[in-house]
């Protein structure tokens, strides 16, 4: 196994590991069962702010409920790990750190960018076409989604989401440029990634009861391929416009951000419709159609030769 692959294996293991902590700590300073749900109701009635993904919200939020820190600090857990496997070397935590920066022409970065964007909402707005001709659930648009304020909250949904922002700097800031470095191609480190991304959040549905209420055979084989699917196919879409712009994680976290869809674009959804089968399934369909256009563009260099992917 190549030096790089070795760094990224013990990457994801760290990132478990680290996730491990969020229960330990509870334990420590809660009684009773996690219930974030609860905690962020309570804070909200508070503040009178909705719990949403928008990390500033958040961060308000944990003031009012200091046990929302661990939700933060679970997010963080990504960028956290790839900051350890890099400490040993402080040029290296230099090199992650300039991930952050646009590192790309203003010119050419704004087209990029445009383009990013465009690819994000129109998908979201197909996948609430194909909810609306399929059977199944229905979905509703906010009805001041199109407002004065949308171009607003569009950058916040791109800039300001929580799980983006604390995120990234460890899926595509660390883990992508390492296995490209490697002898997989782009293409295949995306999709590694994307795989790696997606599993990490079987914890997540352990302790929230998404398997329960599921059960486990539903989760297996319907719900976690169906949330793979989505995270392959963003995970894609994200290497190709962070390899476009020289390593820099900013088209990740715009990537990362629109797709969580905070705005509601592919209609409004509770937080149990959000964990089904169906609402992943329907959600990575137009995703795939962007990723398979993307490959057929761009191969497998994903918008990179392998001299550059480091």
């Amino acid at each position: 196994m190549s030096r790089e692959r070795k760094r990224v294996a013990f990457f994801y293991a760290l990132t478990f590991l680290l996730l491990a902590v969020v229960p330990i700590l509870h334990g420590l300073v809660a009684s009773g069962p996690m219930n974030f749900a609860a905690a962020g109701a309570r804070a909200s009635a508070k503040t009178g702010l909705a719990w949403t993904s928008n990390l500033l919200v958040m961060l308000r939020l944990c003031l009012a409920e200091p046990i929302l820190w661990l939700i933060v600090f679970g997010s963080a857990v990504p960028s956290l790990a790839a900051f350890v496997v890099s400490a040993r070397c402080w040029s290296e935590v230099r090199v992650l750190l300039a991930r952050l920066k646009p590192c790309i022409p203003w010119r050419r970065a704004i087209l990029d960018y445009a383009l990013l964007s465009l690819l994000m909402v129109g998908s979201l707005f197909a996948v609430f076409a194909l909810r609306s001709l399929l059977p199944g659930p229905e979905y509703a648009h906010p009805t001041e989604i199109l407002g004065t304020g949308f171009i607003g909250a569009l950058l916040a949904a791109a800039f300001l989401d929580q799980g983006a922002v604390l995120e990234e700097l460890g899926w595509r800031g660390f883990a992508l440029p390492e296995l490209q470095a490697s002898r997989l191609s782009p293409l295949a480190a995306a999709i590694v990634v994307g795989i790696g991304w997606g599993l990490w959040h079987v914890p997540r549905d352990l302790t929230g009861g998404v398997v329960e209420r599921l059960g486990v055979l539903q989760y297996l084989f319907l719900y976690l391929p169906s949330f793979l699917a989505g995270t392959i196919t963003v995970s894609i879409i994200a290497a190709y416009f962070v390899n476009r712009a020289s390593g820099s994680v900013i088209p990740a976290i715009m990537v990362h951000g629109l797709s969580n869809d905070s705005l509601g674009l592919s209609g409004a959804a509770s937080m149990q419709l959000a964990l089904s089968p169906y609402h992943q399934a329907t959600k990575a369909l137009p995703f795939a159609f962007v990723a398979i256009g993307i490959i057929l563009v761009a191969g497998k260099s994903l918008g990179t030769s392998r001299n550059s992917a480091s």
